[in-house]
């Protein structure tokens, strides 16, 4: 990944002869327990027929990549030189935060506000939640929570199919683009986009609303010692604080989400064992392909 940011910047043959000393934005520490992670998950993921695995941790108030892991073995001959974090990948589910965020941030809904978790014909589109059960009335606290689709689909229709690309251009999901005939599926993440780009997206949850370009170099000296290149990171809002907050609010509530995952998203306290305030979100494909 460095090597491909400094041969897209100076071009190959210039990185090649120039002795560059490369100071990178990764903490060996973070990216020792994403590379461990990774190889933990590994064993489940084979048994259901998976293949490969990545991780990739932003820093929200800079943009600086701390960790990020490409594929689970860089020595595995069909899947270890593919970088999955820089690939279009469908986010599924994971994509319902992009748009409930706008819709927050503009009053289309609030947290208390009612769907309606029933069957639907979206005018010939007719999705159905996971566990294809019907719970009739939800508030927006328990549909993103419980990761409804119904009901997210009726908060895309609310706020419009391309106010929702609007929302996922501006925090960089660059691939997502009006050209294309989505339709009212976007709501459920059909739309391809890199995990690194949605890291960063989910960053600026994080940041209030701020975002900063990503980058994996800090700096570059040449072979005599002379600075060739300094990060600095360059932010932009894109998103209200308001809806960053309450979009925040909602992914960090442990009590909403157990009826549906129990106590299996909430993260832990290593030191104390207390559970932490972590807003967190799953996204998960047809066929559980990512």
């Amino acid at each position: 990944t460095v090597v491909n940011e400094l041969y897209e910047k100076y071009g190959a043959e210039t990185v090649t002869r120039s002795g560059y000393q490369v100071t990178t934005t990764l903490d060996a520490s973070l990216q020792g327990t994403l590379k461990s992670a990774v190889a933990a998950n590994m064993p489940t993921i084979n048994r259901n027929d998976g293949h490969n695995a990545a991780a990739v941790a932003i820093d929200p108030t800079s943009g600086e990549v701390r960790g990020l892991i490409g594929s689970y073995d860089w020595n595995d001959a069909n899947y270890g030189k593919v970088n999955v974090v820089t690939s279009l990948r469908q986010p599924g589910s994971s994509f319902k935060p992009i748009y409930y965020s706008r819709a927050l941030a503009d009053g289309v809904i609030t947290p208390a506000t009612i769907l309606k978790d029933v069957k639907t014909d979206f005018g010939g589109y007719v999705p159905l939640d996971a566990d294809k059960k019907f719970r009739g009335d939800v508030t927006v606290r328990n549909a993103l929570d419980w990761s409804l689709n119904i009901p997210a689909v009726e908060v895309m229709q609310k706020l419009g199919i391309d106010t929702a690309i609007e929302q996922a251009q501006s925090m960089g999901l660059s691939s997502i683009d009006k050209k294309n005939n989505y339709g009212l599926s976007l709501a459920l993440g059909s739309a391809e986009v890199t995990p690194l780009q949605m890291t960063n997206a989910y960053a600026a949850f994080a940041n209030q609303g701020t975002q900063y370009d990503t980058t994996i170099v800090k700096s570059i000296s040449s072979k005599y010692g002379e600075k060739v290149f300094q990060s600095k990171p360059k932010e932009k809002r894109v998103l209200s604080s308001q809806g960053a907050f309450l979009l925040s609010n909602i992914l960090s509530d442990n009590a909403a989400r157990a009826s549906i995952f129990g106590s299996s998203l909430n993260v832990y306290d290593a030191n104390t064992k207390a559970v932490k305030t972590v807003a967190v979100k799953t996204g998960t494909t047809n066929d559980s392909r990512d």
